[in-house]
């Protein structure tokens, strides 16, 4: 029979779970941009592209990763595992 804690300990793993892969999405996101605006500051070095388009796509890369969204989900992240952490750890500390 599980103890109640390991129950309530697999439950927050699995937010956890959840809130990390929201993150991961997050992140993603922005890297695309990211390898977009490199793209396209390396077409412009070698003169393939004109204008400031890399310089656009870097500012919105990293408004993204200062987007109160962005904060959300690693806080929520943060606290979900740290949540799974204690959880799973009562009882285990002698």
């Amino acid at each position: 029979m599980y103890s109640k804690n390991m129950q309530e300990g697999a439950a927050l793993a699995r937010q956890a779970s959840s809130a990390v892969i929201e993150l991961k999405v997050l992140v993603e996101r922005t890297a695309e941009k990211v390898r977009a605006a490199e793209r396209q500051a390396i077409g412009t070095a070698i003169g393939q592209r004109e204008g400031d388009d890399a310089l656009r796509m870097f500012r919105v890369a990293a408004e993204d990763l200062q987007s109160a969204d962005f904060e959300a989900a690693l806080l929520q992240a943060r606290a979900t595992t740290q949540a799974a952490i204690a959880s799973l750890s009562i009882g285990r500390e002698r």
